[in-house]
């Protein structure tokens, strides 16, 4: 019989109701560890984000309290000072949460899965359940979500609609044991649907979307523990729900992290990868390089760690991505957390020294908004949970980069398709810069695409721009008639955006008709059908001899499907006629 052991894979972050300093160093003091005045939580989930929209990161921690009774509680961060918000959300522990602005009203809204009861494995009720913020309180979203824990969550606009949608995986509680499960829900308008999809069922692992051949289309890594065994691949997405396993050879993993980064600045994401892969290599902690969508082990040298959680950020602002990796070393059989400085594509340890630390959380984010990243760590340390700030001393403070240059929209119907020219940066490469999309129906407004940013660039996440690495961006499906509002900026390899450049506009048009049939109907009638976008109004026209065209009936409204028709007898005494159908 095998006993699970279950670590939130929810991306790290520890709160403080104060901070207070403690005598411990790192590194020639590179970093100074801050006591956030909470007690360490065994499972901690945590988040961070900035909710309140004031321009310092906030942070949500969840986990069993005392006498086993499950907490929720989003911290409030002031000047880097944190206090419980008093937000009231029902405890989970087991769990996992990601923040990500849902309904592009400019604010994060939160998902969560976890078990609501004492945290007792494989009882319930586990949940998932979607948070709308309004601002001081939260409000659940109404929909059919399957409970969960013991899993992952993740926003991302997977079918190019602007909005976010989750992908969860999990344990369900329908048995004695749990079953595995994936669940993709999509978001139209805020409401949710769970959607077919191709994706193995597991939990323990890890999922996280990434553009990885810069498409504009967010693929996705899923790893983790299947009915079958450990399982993990890479899912390239084809657009109109399809997505293609590309057969990349990862091995399977469980307790671990999967997590997109372009390391070596080279314009393509790359992955950090490990767990325990429960094989003759036993735990691994990977770097796989895209090589124009082919990924390959680089054998970077990195400790191999047992129930693990890793997180890239530039900490030194030299413009590179650095990797934290945390958890178990089952050779020397205790805990390490190690920090490698990435050294123009080489991954050497820092010598940093922190507690050592397994079955936890890891996450970057500049904390005091000093202008370079700070690290939280929060797990256990050989039966002690603990929840530290790790403050970062750095004397080269980062600084934003450039505004993206050239911003152009160009209107194909009822899509569009955005595209810049590179910004630049004092640290990040050129290529190394990630962008971030704003579209809405008003100025200034995200109802089409949320840059969980504020008006000036701040980042509400510590996380890539929406628009990835890539130059170009893509919407579809969006209304006739209607008038857009867009900007874009860039994000530095410390997470840092730039101001936003001057908005533009544009208008969504009807997709140009395209003929389906013609046919000549009993009696000599002509029975012409067209596909259009839905509940546009076309022009029918006809012609002699294609140079003069006048309208042969009133305006044709494409029905829901997008069809709409002509039926017209023409008279005996009339010769050739064209027939052709235009959008408004």
């Amino acid at each position: 019989m095998k006993t699970w052991i279950f670590p939130s894979s929810a991306r790290l972050l520890a709160v403080a109701m104060t901070l207070t300093q403690s005598a411990h160093f790192a590194a020639a003091q590179q970093f100074t560890e801050i006591d956030p005045g909470l007690p360490g939580k065994f499972l901690p989930c945590v988040a961070v984000g900035d909710y309140d929209g004031d321009g310092d990161l906030d942070v949500l921690v969840a986990a069993n309290g005392k006498h086993d009774i499950p907490f929720a509680t989003i911290y409030q961060n002031t000047g880097g000072i944190y206090t419980d918000s008093g937000i009231v959300l029902p405890g989970l522990s087991r769990a996992t949460a990601a923040w990500g602005d849902f309904d592009g009203d400019g604010d994060l809204d939160l998902a969560m899965t976890g078990v609501e009861n004492n945290g007792a494995p494989f009882t319930g009720p586990a949940r998932t359940r979607i948070y709308r913020n309004n601002g001081s309180t939260f409000s659940l979203v109404p929909g059919s979500f399957l409970g969960v824990f013991a899993g992952s969550v993740a926003w991302g606009d997977c079918d190019g609609d602007g909005d976010l949608d989750l992908l969860v995986s999990g344990l369900t509680l329908t048995s004695a044991e749990g079953v595995a499960t994936t669940r993709l829900y999509r978001n139209d308008h805020g409401v949710f649907t769970a959607v077919a999809h191709p994706f193995p069922d597991c939990y323990s692992g890890a999922v996280s979307w990434g553009d990885y051949n810069n498409d504009g289309k967010l693929d996705v890594v899923i790893a983790g523990t299947g009915p079958g065994g450990l399982v993990a691949a890479i899912w390239r997405n084809d657009g109109g729900g399809a997505f293609t396993n590309l057969g990349v050879p990862l091995p399977g993993m469980d307790l671990g992290f999967a997590v997109w980064g372009d390391y070596d600045n080279d314009g393509d994401l790359d992955l950090l990868f490990g767990g325990d892969s429960y094989s003759m290599e036993g735990s691994i902690t990977r770097i796989y390089r895209n090589d124009g969508g082919t990924f390959t082990d680089v054998n970077a040298g990195l400790q191999g760690l047992l129930w693990a959680a890793a997180a890239w950020g530039d900490y030194d602002n030299d413009g590179d991505l650095d990797v934290m990796v945390i958890g178990y070393d089952p050779v020397a059989q205790v805990p390490r957390s190690i920090l490698y400085r990435n050294d123009a594509g080489t991954l050497v340890d820092s010598g940093a020294t922190f507690h050592n630390l397994y079955l936890g959380t890891v996450s970057w984010m500049d904390y005091d908004n000093d202008g370079d990243l700070d690290l939280l760590l929060a797990g256990n340390t050989s039966g002690t949970d603990v929840l530290r700030i790790y403050h970062n001393n750095n004397v080269t403070l980062d600084t934003a980069p450039s505004v993206p240059m050239n911003p152009v929209a160009n209107v194909i119907g009822t899509g569009v398709d955005f595209s810049w020219n590179a910004a630049s940066d004092t640290q990040t490469p050129a290529a190394g810069l990630s962008y971030n999309l704003r579209v809405g129906t008003t100025p200034g407004g995200s109802q089409i695409v949320a840059p969980q940013a504020s008006a000036a660039g701040s980042r509400r996440l510590v996380a890539l721009g929406n628009a990835q690495l890539g130059l170009t961006a893509q919407l579809r499906t969006l209304v006739p008639g209607t008038t857009y509002y867009w900007s874009v900026q860039s994000v530095d390899s410390a997470f840092v955006g730039s101001v936003f450049a001057a908005e533009g506009s544009f208008t969504a048009l009807a997709d140009p008709p395209q003929n389906v049939s013609f046919a000549r109907a009993a009696g000599g009638a002509v029975h012409v059908i067209w596909r259009g976008t839905p509940g546009s109004t076309y022009r029918v026209e006809v012609s002699p001899d294609l140079q003069s065209w006048v309208p042969v009936a009133t305006p044709a409204a494409a029905a829901g499907t997008g069809l709409f028709e002509l039926i017209e007898t023409p008279a005996s005494n009339i010769g050739q006629r064209y027939y052709r159908a235009a959008r408004p």
